[in-house]
């Protein structure tokens, strides 16, 4: 039997997010361009495309700087995942007053796909077969005992 290989767990958490945030995202864009039209069509992708490439930016981060010391990594992704939250705030501020979006659409949108995310990274993440020793290196020949 032989043994799996541990899997990349920045990936993982990209993939875990990003899927079920895509779903979500059509799902408000369907949902939002019946009800609202045009204008909530376009709340619902701005925001899709807003939080999907802010959340994909936070674990690309923190798939840079993994070789670094634990506290410094976790200091690093709260900072990051602080700025996702800051930026979308101040997307809200800036276009509140936007004809081309409807704001409803646009924050439920964001909310949805944020939590769609964060859900999906979070169980991809706990899935992920992660090594808590070294591997020992293969050698070439046979082992002497």
């Amino acid at each position: 039997m032989q043994a799996s290989r541990p899997q990349d767990p920045y990936r993982a958490m990209l993939l875990g997010g990003s899927v079920p945030a895509s779903v979500i995202a059509v799902a408000a864009v369907v949902v939002f361009s019946l009800l609202q039209g045009s204008r909530g069509a376009a709340g619902a992708v701005t925001a899709s495309l807003l939080v999907g490439v802010t959340f994909a930016a936070s674990v690309l981060v923190l798939q840079r700087v993994r070789h670094l010391e634990p506290v410094i990594v976790l200091g690093i992704a709260m900072v990051s995942y602080m700025t996702v939250v800051l930026l979308l705030g101040l997307f809200l501020v800036l276009f509140r007053d936007a004809t081309w979006l409807e704001p409803i659409a646009f924050a439920v949108s964001a909310c949805g796909v944020s939590l769609a995310w964060t859900v999906g990274q979070v169980v991809a993440f706990l899935k992920v077969r992660t090594l808590l020793y070294d591997e020992a290196p293969a050698s070439d020949g046979p082992v002497g005992r």
